[in-house]
């Protein structure tokens, strides 16, 4: 290591390591200083970055020599980043290819766990490994994709469109949602998993909003509701345009409710007509009655997600728990004494998961730099813990309540102490976070003759469905019955004409 930007990076660190110097200030040679002499083995770590384009996309890696050491056994693994592919010539110089398993334990151990893409291993000093690095474009996959979709939309006399947008999707990573409302589209809410969440105008006038999408408590689907309007001057020649979502659609259906007295004679579009219904006049008392049947079944839900987040604690399903509380805080969809009691469970659960993650943090910077030889019990009891916590070996965040204690051996009561109360204050700090305002469950008034229409598969991103439709009021006289009137009325005039003159 000649670099200076290197060398500022190179650091020894080990349990009896007292210093890392230089023996000269031109020399390449480093010193390890131990607090005291040793006899027998001995185990430390050294460690620099390197930075900076790299010529002809090639990595050379040199070992470090020991020379005063005889017998060494150099081991090398190879490991590389996102989106790096590495490729191994064949010349090696003096470097043997082997099994990941066959490297030493203690070696495997002392860094990170995971298999290389390549280990190498040479009995003495050899020459530098060229490795040739192919860094890949990143490639332009879809983190959600719109599984299912329903469409229901209500139309007034006048030509005035209510819409709701119901979608199941599946989400393959944590991402946002595009979506474009027609033209002069009103959007009134947004549901993910039966929150309200917040979203974002693209533009001043724009018609496109953008909101976060997160997975549902399986970690796949999610489930979208939103509901908007827009203006319209008359049923007959009615063009209906969909949403555009930057994501492929399949399974759509498209569910148009004409008011009653308005029958469908036409119609034409990216859908196909599938058939027809007759809903029932919706009243107030139809209102109540589904609002409250809608309510019930939202409450029924929560208990059983209540329930549910309790059996997760238990079984160690942090992540999952932690979503099942916060979406039965913040739907309010039980009384108020068990909302109250599922927002003290999730605020005890983020702190719990606070604590592990600032002791984790602890543990991490304690092996890594530990040089002090005082309380060995304690520290003992700190490394087991170290090697029991899941999220420091698994980057798992799996453990029951019970086991928090367990995950702070070798902390005083004063670490303890202190680890909470930073908990608490960031737990806090999360909480007083301005929420997403909740929306207006609004029920679409479905009366009248329901026209459905559907489509496989809708591939283009970006790119409305549309649907043409005429419709004709059944009041309005038809030719044929206006010819009928007019023949009765003729009828009607020569009679009396007739009935006049004989009375004459």
């Amino acid at each position: 290591v000649t670099d200076e930007e290197e060398i500022k990076t190179l650091r020894a660190s080990g349990d009896i390591v007292s210093d890392f110097v230089r023996t000269t200030a031109d020399s390449n040679i480093w010193e390890v200083q131990f607090k005291r002499r040793v006899v027998g083995k001995v185990q430390f770590r050294i460690e620099y970055e390197r930075r900076g384009e790299r010529s002809g996309d090639n990595e050379v890696l040199r070992s470090t020599e020991f020379p005063q050491a005889r017998q060494v056994s150099y081991y090398l693994g190879i490991r590389a980043g996102g989106r790096l592919e590495l490729e191994l010539g064949d010349m090696l110089g003096g470097w043997q290819r082997l099994d990941w398993g066959t490297v030493p334990a203690v070696l495997r151990e002392s860094a990170i766990r995971s298999t290389p893409t390549f280990s190498l291993r040479s009995e003495a000093s050899a020459d530098p490994v060229v490795i040739r690095v192919k860094r890949h474009a990143l490639a332009d996959a879809l983190k959600l994709r719109v599984a299912k979709a329903e469409l229901t939309t209500v139309l007034s006399p006048t030509g005035d469109q209510l819409t709701a947008v119901d979608a199941t999707i599946e989400v393959i990573q944590r991402s946002s949602l595009s979506v474009s409302l027609p033209d002069k589209g009103d959007l009134f809410s947004i549901f993910v998993n039966g929150e309200s969440v917040n979203s974002i105008r693209l533009g001043g006038s724009s018609d496109t909003w953008q909101f976060n999408i997160l997975p549902g408590i399986d970690d796949s689907q999610a489930q979208v509701r939103f509901v908007y309007s827009v203006p319209g001057d008359q049923l007959r020649s009615l063009k209906l345009t969909s949403p555009e979502l930057n994501v492929p659609l399949e399974n759509i259906r498209w569910n148009v409710i004409a008011p009653r007295g308005f029958e469908l004679i036409d119609s034409d579009g990216s859908l196909e007509f599938v058939g027809q219904t007759n809903q029932g006049t919706y009243d107030r008392d139809s209102y109540l009655s589904k609002t409250s049947g809608k309510r019930q079944s939202q409450a029924k839900q929560a208990a059983q997600l209540l329930e549910q987040a309790n059996q997760l604690l238990q079984a160690g399903e942090q992540t999952k728990a932690r979503w099942a509380l916060n979406s039965v805080a913040n739907q309010y969809a039980l009384d108020a004494a068990s909302n109250e009691d599922a927002r003290v469970q999730l605020e005890n659960l983020q702190t719990q998961q606070a604590i592990v993650g600032l002791n984790t943090r602890r543990q991490r910077l304690f092996l890594d730099n530990n040089r002090s030889d005082t309380s060995i019990e304690d520290n003992q009891q700190l490394k087991e813990a170290a090697a029991d916590n899941p999220v420091l070996q698994k980057d798992q965040l799996n453990f029951r309540p019970q086991q928090l204690g367990e995950l702070l051996r070798g902390n005083t009561i004063e670490d303890n102490a202190i680890l909470g109360h930073i908990a608490a204050r960031l737990v806090q700090h999360q909480r007083a976070s301005e929420p997403a305002p909740r929306a207006i469950l609004i029920s679409l008034p479905e009366e009248g003759t329901v026209y459905t229409f559907s489509r496989t598969v809708q591939v283009a991103q970006s790119q409305p469905l549309e649907l043409a439709l005429d419709f004709e009021s059944q009041a309005k006289l038809r030719p044929w019955q206006i010819a009928v009137a007019v023949s009765l009325l003729v009828v009607m005039a020569v009679g009396l004409n007739v009935a006049r003159r004989s009375a004459s």
